[in-house]
């Protein structure tokens, strides 16, 4: 409906004056922000079962290359064993089946610190399952498990043969570790 108001058109617009579908509108807008926090917490649950998931696969190969013992008189090939039995019980769970692709690596105590051997385990997941709420970017998730490793018992010998003899020189030898009962911080 235009009217004219001192010679210029003016369009008026025609206002309901009741709240039909005002039920409608405040029902679909609180439904999909309620959906939308429902989906947020459901994927976030699912992502707190895959880290559980991960932790359990990342603590047994930990567990596996903390007490792997090899008999072998060397530690570098002791290490490299110890290293293969780890990757391959971490690979015994089938973490691709739930969707985790996760990148499994061993922290050696040559390389690094006593301290911080063991395992960690990287993967990502999406933060949320709906882009319009938490965005749908993904957020990588660690799995560490700094266990240690023992000395094994050739270690022991060299280190307690070095203790008694006051020599590193003297303990070079091939030793059949198997015969070996040392007893002093865990060798």
């Amino acid at each position: 409906m235009t009217h004219t108001m001192g010679g210029s058109l003016v369009q008026k617009t025609h206002i309901l004056r009741n709240d039909d579908g005002q039920s409608a509108v405040e029902f679909i807008l609180t439904f999909a922000f309620a959906i939308g926090v429902t989906f947020l917490f459901v994927n976030q649950t699912l992502n707190m079962t895959d880290g559980y998931l991960v932790h359990y696969a990342n603590f047994m190969s930990s567990r596996t290359y903390l007490v792997q013992e090899s008999g072998i008189n060397g530690t570098d090939q002791n290490l490299r064993v110890a290293e293969q039995e780890a990757t391959g019980v971490f690979r015994s769970y089938p973490l691709e089946k739930f969707g985790i692709q996760a990148t499994f690596k061993i922290n050696s105590p040559d390389t690094f610190s006593t301290l911080f051997s063991g395992t960690i385990v990287e993967f990502s997941k999406k933060l949320s399952s709906t882009p319009f709420l938490g965005g749908g970017d993904s957020a990588i998730f660690y799995s560490e498990s700094f266990l240690g490793k023992e000395p094994t018992r050739f270690d022991c010998y060299r280190m307690m043969c070095a203790a008694i003899t006051g020599s590193s020189q003297a303990c070079r030898g091939k030793v059949d570790t198997s015969s070996i009962t040392l007893y002093d911080n865990g060798c």
